[in-house]
């Protein structure tokens, strides 16, 4: 592999093997996989879904190579992940849902006792074969703010969660517009994790600081084929105005926060469009790309018919049906542009990852492949029913301990199948005693934005429902237990 120098910003990747045995003589034919992860983008501001304003107008910016990924691929309309950033992160890279690994909520890294993710938990990297090198390039969030080598914290986690190396932000960015312009990146490389650290990054704009480290890092891969996480902070807050070169619209309100979220995330469909351009045709041609959003958009962004109490932190479609395009060789020509109706989850990435790759997935995951999709959009349904949950705090799961154990404050809990969907919203004392439960039902083909609960004022469905009704809160009740 080609060193590259650490110095200046500059990554540094040995020429020794980054995991396990020497590439094998067929490596450069491998397939690669770019994961691409924005943050709080929902389907209303991704153009290619096609939201529109209540007075007709499409709700997004301007998202054309966002939109060309979906032209070039296949684009999930019913895709769900979870309610917050680090609970999003922590399905997709374990293939298990949030009262499995104990992160329900958004990791507090500004709190020195904060609860990570266990560092030991079995992730994608850990299942990946030999040969394959692997990074993660930009924000993490799903540690701690412990010192190195603690279980659930430290700037050196994401190695210690099977990742070679690390070069991005630990978290969230701050709360000063400036902090796009003026942050601190982890580097911790797994060969070195002692020599982790944060250094100080003035007038490099975050955004572009991103495109810039996943391109020098497929460049030092070589040959090697590898699994690289991108995941950009765009467009969370602090909201901002981006270097204008990036942002394609001149008639955003740049004075108003709706205004400067918008023109961030044009900024960063330019810079994702820039890192595909960059990367060599005949890698990206053997390359896998899977963009999501890790959550709807946030409450300060969204414009009618969405309703900002039902968006990013809520179990409500708003909050947790997101954007999921696939863009891959294994995608006929004939599909490319199609659109899936299927159910996935984030957490089918790791299952998917296993299929596409051809390492074993281990039994008692929570996610289900969706490859068939990727050669046939209309393929048969491989899930009846998707999941997701939030709760706080966090915890730290023991062996043979469960959710039912953990000491909550709130726990929040939505499944659906192909048309009707149920939540359940619980809340507890300090003593951890449920003090509130509330019930609510949709048909979410009919009545996407949730407007119309279908229980009567006693909680009951409608009698030729009372099996579906039946049948969802018994997964409800599986996942609380």
């Amino acid at each position: 592999m080609r060193p590259l120098l650490l110095a200046l910003g500059i990554l540094s990747l040995p020429a020794a093997p980054l995991r396990g045995e020497a590439p094998r003589a067929e490596a450069p034919q491998a397939e690669n996989v770019l994961v691409l992860v924005v943050d709080d983008m929902g389907i209303d501001k991704t153009g290619v879904y096609g939201a529109l304003g209540t007075d007709g107008a499409p709700l997004a910016p301007r998202t054309p190579n966002i939109d060309r990924l979906a032209r070039r691929g296949i684009l999930f309309r019913n895709a769900w992940t979870a309610p917050a950033c680090s609970t999003c992160r922590a399905e997709a890279l374990t293939g298990r849902y949030p009262n499995r690994t104990g992160i329900g909520n958004r990791i507090p890294f500004d709190d020195i006792s904060a609860v990570g993710m266990r560092a030991d938990e079995l992730t994608l990297l850990d299942l990946l074969p030999p040969r394959y090198a692997s990074g993660v390039i930009g924000k993490w969030h799903l540690a701690g703010n412990g010192g190195l080598g603690t279980p659930t914290s430290g700037i050196d986690h994401a190695p210690r969660c099977g990742f070679d190396f690390h070069v991005g932000s630990f978290g969230n960015l701050g709360q000063a517009a400036i902090d796009y312009f003026d942050w601190e990146q982890v580097r911790s490389f797994a060969w070195d994790l002692p020599a982790s650290q944060e250094i100080p990054l003035a007038d490099d704009y975050a955004t572009t600081r991103t495109t810039d480290d996943a391109l020098r890092a497929i460049r030092a891969f070589g040959e090697r084929p590898f699994f690289l996480w991108v995941a950009y902070n765009a467009p969370h807050d602090p909201y901002h105005v981006p270097p204008l070169e990036l942002v394609a619209s001149d008639d955003l309100d740049l004075g108003t926060q709706l205004g400067q979220g918008k023109a961030m995330m044009e900024a960063l469909d330019h810079e994702i469009g820039r890192l595909l351009a960059g990367v060599d045709p005949d890698v990206l041609a053997r390359t896998t790309v899977v963009y999501f959003s890790d959550n709807g958009t946030h409450k300060n962004l969204v414009e009618p018919p969405w309703d900002p109490n039902k968006v990013k932190g809520s179990v409500y479609n708003g909050g947790v049906s997101v954007p999921f395009l696939v863009m891959s060789p294994r995608i006929p020509l004939e599909h490319r542009g199609a659109q899936c109706e299927r159910l996935i989850d984030v957490a089918d990435l790791l299952p998917t990852m296993g299929e596409l790759l051809g390492f074993p997935v281990p039994a008692g995951l929570d996610g289900v492949s969706f490859l068939p999709y990727l050669s046939d959009p209309r393929a048969p349904a491989r899930r009846p029913w998707v999941f997701t949950e939030r709760f706080r705090p966090n915890y730290v799961p023991q062996a043979g301990s469960t959710i039912s154990s953990a000491d909550l404050d709130l726990h929040d809990q939505a499944v659906r199948d192909e048309r009707y969907k149920l939540l359940r919203k619980r809340r507890y004392d300090h003593l951890g005693q449920l003090t509130s439960e509330e019930l609510e039902f949709y048909d979410v083909e009919l009545d996407w934005f949730e407007t119309q609960d279908l229980l009567d004022a006693q909680g009951q469905p409608p009698a030729e429902l009372q099996g579906v009704f039946d049948a969802l809160l018994g997964v409800l009740d599986q996942m609380a237990s």
